[in-house]
């Protein structure tokens, strides 16, 4: 089992408030470093290189502690036990602004802040957001305060220089010096919820209390925020991208994120896939399930399709495909590339706000015996029995199919039920050939070669589902 650990410092021992009357600025942050560091991408590495860097950034760290109850302190302390924690954070707006992660707040019911020279100020929360683990505070004066730029993470690249500054286990205003490990890590989940996130990995040493703090490029640049490690691991970090940051500073000033949504399931495109679809590249995502009714049914998308590119973002890994949709904005009509049947098209989705709370699909009931047809299939190939799709099955039943094989049993453990067949499932397609009995099924599978990835398309109530089973030996 993965370990992980949110760099956060707890001892024993949900504040959101709404922002308070008064303008917020039009823009939160800055992109211009304070002083040029003297340093840049092609600089020979010097003793004084990281020095200048620290001096110019570590004026706008922060140390920010907490009490209260709940929230990620609270699933250390005993019930109800009041429990305090550190973490760090960095200014970005002179006027008392600051960037922190959200797990370093969350449960709070008091936040005090300590700058670099010993100043102590009570903070609030104007928004956050546990999607990205990311706050947005406030501290009651109005400064100024030095504050740390932020750059573009879009353009760094694994083997460069950066630099972490936090509050290691309450040790303030440390540096540590490290490299871009990694981009893209959006197979990363921390908070063990599902998070929209692309983590930026690093070597550069942090510990818990580094929790918000910044992690900068060597021209003085903000371009992550600290968040997490691998607990049973050495020298593996990972910090939200800054460009994730600005996207969503406006709506945390607001106080509330509001995010948009396609409407689908998805996986990545793995070297089976790619030659099964005939794909000349591994990359993308396939679609395996599409809502009924959502922004991406009614703009005509299907399981099997390919994503190779969302409002002009390519679409490298399935994990790509969340945030951008995400955030591209409610009602945003937005331009979908992507491969079906070997051709590139390009659709349009309206996206909608996300629902709130997600639907929940329910699993089929396994059929009673007594309402089971009497003639079945059994499909050795995929570990499974159908029986044609009749009208009064189709009544009975409630399946919004008209032909197709229906899935009356599963061998538990079988090629079909690991692929996510369940009972009540209607097999429609099999590649390009239409399932119309179960006997044009069982003919299909057994004419496919052991191993061979089957791709089927799946009638799911009123859904529409693409799995990919490997036809057994």
């Amino acid at each position: 089992m993965l370990r992980w650990i949110l760099l956060l410092v707890l001892a024993p021992g949900t504040a959101m408030a709404a922002p308070q009357d008064g303008r917020v600025p039009d823009r939160l942050w800055s992109e211009k470093p304070a002083g040029h560091t003297g340093l840049s991408a092609h600089s020979p590495v010097t003793m004084d290189a990281f020095s200048v860097l620290y001096k110019r950034i570590s004026p706008a760290v922060v140390n920010i502690s907490t009490v209260g109850s709940g929230g990620q302190a609270g699933r250390e302390g005993s019930s109800g036990a009041i429990v305090t924690s550190e973490g760090a954070g960095f200014f970005i707006h002179a006027s008392g602004y600051l960037l922190t992660n959200d797990h370093v707040i969350d449960g709070a019911r008091d936040i005090t802040v300590r700058t670099a020279n010993d100043r102590v100020f009570k903070a609030r929360v104007i928004g956050r957001d546990p999607r990205t683990d990311l706050a947005l505070l406030q501290v009651d004066s109005k400064g100024p305060f030095p504050i740390a730029p932020l750059g573009d993470s879009g353009k760094i690249s694994p083997g460069e220089w950066v630099v972490a500054i936090g509050n290691p286990f309450g040790l303030t205003n440390t540096v540590t010096v490290g490299i871009v490990s990694a981009i893209g890590r959006s197979e990363v989940q921390p908070t063990g919820k599902p998070m929209l996130a692309s983590f930026i990995q690093t070597d550069a040493s942090i510990n818990p209390g580094n929790s918000g703090g910044p992690l900068c490029n060597i021209r003085g640049e903000v371009i992550g925020i600290n968040t997490a490690i691998r607990g049973d691991a050495q020298g593996i970090g990972f910090a939200i991208p800054s460009n994730m940051a600005k996207k969503l500073l406006p709506q945390l000033a607001k106080g509330r994120v509001e995010r948009s949504f396609l409407g689908l399931a998805f996986r990545d495109v793995t070297p089976e896939l790619a030659k099964v679809l005939k794909l000349a590249r591994v990359a993308g995502a396939v679609l395996t399930e599409v809502g009924p009714g959502s922004p991406a049914d009614q703009a005509g998308l299907r399981p099997g399709d390919v994503l190779t590119a969302f409002d002009g973002q390519p679409v490298r890994a399935a994990g790509d495909l969340p945030w951008l949709a995400a955030q591209a904005g409610v009602h945003a009509k937005v331009p979908v590339e992507l491969i079906r049947d070997g051709k590139s098209l390009t659709v349009q989705v309206q996206l909608q706000a996300l629902p709130r709370p997600l639907e929940i699909v329910e699993p089929p009931r396994p059929m009673p015996p007594a309402e089971a047809p009497q003639t079945t299939l059994p499909i050795a190939g995929l570990a499974l029995t159908v029986a044609d799709l009749t009208p009064g099955l189709r009544k009975r039943f409630g399946i919004a199919a008209t032909t197709g094989a229906l899935v009356v049993a599963v061998d538990r453990g079988g090629v079909g039920d690991h692929a996510g067949l369940r009972v009540g499932d209607v097999i429609t397609r099999l590649g390009k050939r239409q399932v119309t009995t179960a006997a044009t099924l069982e003919a299909d599978v057994r004419a496919a070669r052991p191993d061979d990835v089957l791709s089927l398309l799946v009638q799911r109530g009123k859904q529409s589902v693409w799995m990919t089973p490997k036809r057994a030996r």
